[in-house]
């Protein structure tokens, strides 16, 4: 089922995942666990997504494969790095192969070990270019992401709302954002993009605060706000992860209950793989359906 069509019905559920490394989990039965936990919380779509430049694509694809033969809408990413016509053309082949119709376009990030100055693109160099060939490619739902506090590239809001537009007319029906902590600042960010003409939905993002280490590192490639009250949590527990664990349950509880107590057009959880923290977070803000 096309996501544009649940979403004209009601406000959405749904959850990232990642391929976990093959020495973590080689035969995906990790995974398939994770899914299958997930599963309890009934969610409208799982996003499936992979590394920077293309690693563990192939494991991705399976793991879409995966979510469908649980009984789940799979949302596969796609970026733009790395990839030419030809190839985007192999992979969106082998998406539609394995029964998939959601893709999420992305510009995608660098590697790791490219240098600033690299150009790491091919044949497409922004997201709005790769979801109008995916468009052109069949009949998909294509999404693309959103920053409420800016793309950690982008020289002001006002760019990034103009790349949305872009979106838009390239054929994307709605967003995801980026992770945030700050639920202002995702409100002032939909009411731009409201003043700016953009009626496509916007599905909030929202990432767990499980351990605070992790976070930090997090924070500082995405450039997002830390509230003061969160920001006191991370300090407090730096070296307390069962804490850290306990409060950043309770923090994404109450992110998650006033964003859908306010009308978001849906919640999307960055799980990390954990499914027992999510489906905690869900009991705990009634979301478990």
């Amino acid at each position: 089922m096309r996501i544009d069509e649940l979403i004209e019905k009601k406000q959405t559920l749904s959850f990232e995942v990642f391929p976990p490394k093959p020495e973590m989990d080689a035969d995906l039965e990790g995974i398939r666990r994770t899914l299958r936990n997930l599963r309890d919380a009934n969610p409208d779509f799982v996003s499936v997504t992979y590394g920077a430049g293309g690693n563990n694509r192939p494991r991705a694809i399976d793991i879409a494969d995966m979510v469908i033969s649980l009984g789940m809408i799979p949302l596969s990413h796609l970026t733009a790095i790395g990839y030419t016509r030809e190839e985007a053309l192999g992979i969106i082949g082998s998406l539609t192969d394995t029964g998939v119709e959601n893709i999420l376009a992305l510009r995608g990030d660098r590697p790791a070990n490219s240098g600033r100055d690299e150009d790491c693109w091919k044949d497409f160099h922004k997201a709005s270019e790769l979801a109008g060939f995916v468009r052109h490619c069949g009949d998909f739902c294509v999404g693309g992401a959103a920053y409420p506090e800016g793309h950690q590239d982008s020289l002001s809001g006002e760019i990034d709302i103009e790349f949305m537009l872009e979106k838009l007319g390239s054929g994307v029906s709605f967003f995801v954002t980026q992770l945030f902590f700050d639920n202002s600042a995702f409100a002032r960010f939909s009411d731009r993009c409201r003043a700016a003409g953009i009626r496509a939905p916007i599905i909030a993002g929202i990432m767990p605060v499980l351990k605070a280490r992790q976070i930090r590192r997090i924070v500082e490639i995405s450039g997002c706000n830390v509230p003061g009250t969160l920001e006191s949590l991370l300090d407090r527990y730096i070296d307390d992860d069962e804490s850290m664990r306990e409060a950043g349950i309770e923090y994404a509880a109450g992110q998650i209950s006033d964003l859908w107590s306010r009308g978001v057009s849906g919640i999307h959880i960055y799980t990390m793989n954990k499914s027992a923290e999510v489906l905690e977070i869900l009991r705990r803000c009634d979301l478990r359906r």
